[in-house]
């Protein structure tokens, strides 16, 4: 019992930082000044996470000696960087969501809908329900990661980029959440309560599914 607060203490405090870093993040690209701060705000986050991903890779030295030389090459255009440090948030945003386009569009087009094998991962043989359940939600992720990536591509070549900084840095998990949303009121609506699990509890499975799968044998 006592360890729950101290667990809800942390996670506000984590929501607080992450808040604070899109308002940062918001505020330093859209102004058009702070370019160090902006830069560091832009490219210190990612290559923390990477490095974190270097370290616990099973080809360690390769992947660390492979994060040193992009680190290497950040620092040697570092005025480059804080000159146009945008273009590091628009390559991160546009990247992330085009590839999930991609992902779950081609999963339309070839084999089993993304969602689908999720689902089947959690509840094996999927009733007819959930079959077509899970297709028409792949397809609304598909055309919500490609309304993501256009929209971010347009402002930012065409519009002006306090505009495209609110899309990205601020209104990006609000519209995240709010398909998140949807999605669940979806699913009350459409399917009965056994049939009831969500993209967030399907890709857990999936991946204890591939960390069951590549585990080795004792």
């Amino acid at each position: 019992m006592k360890q729950a607060p101290l667990r809800y203490g942390r996670a506000a405090l984590v929501a607080v930082a992450f808040v604070a870093y899109l308002l940062l993040a918001h505020f330093t690209t859209a102004s058009g000044e702070h370019g160090t701060l902006g830069a560091l705000l832009a490219v210190v986050p990612y290559m923390g996470a990477a490095l974190l991903v270097a370290a616990r890779a099973r080809h360690r030295l390769p992947a660390l000696g492979l994060w040193a030389a992009a680190a290497t090459l950040l620092w040697l255009r570092w005025p480059v960087v804080e000159a146009r440090f945008e273009w590091v948030y628009l390559i991160q945003h546009v990247a992330t969501f085009g590839l999930l386009a991609i992902g779950f569009g081609r999963s339309l087009g070839n084999g089993e809908p993304m969602i689908t094998r999720f689902a089947r991962l959690v509840h094996g043989e999927l009733a007819p329900a959930l079959v077509r359940y899970t297709r028409g939600a792949t397809l609304a992720w598909t055309l919500f990661f490609v309304a993501m990536t256009l929209s971010s591509l347009g402002l930012f070549f065409f519009g002006p980029l306090p505009l495209w900084s609110l899309l990205v840095n601020i209104l990006t998990p609000v519209l995240v959440g709010v398909m998140f949303t949807g999605e669940f009121l979806a699913r009350l609506v459409l399917l009965p309560p056994g049939l009831r699990t969500g993209l967030v509890e399907s890709v857990r499975a999936c991946v204890n599914a591939s960390r069951r799968a590549t585990r080795p044998l004792a």
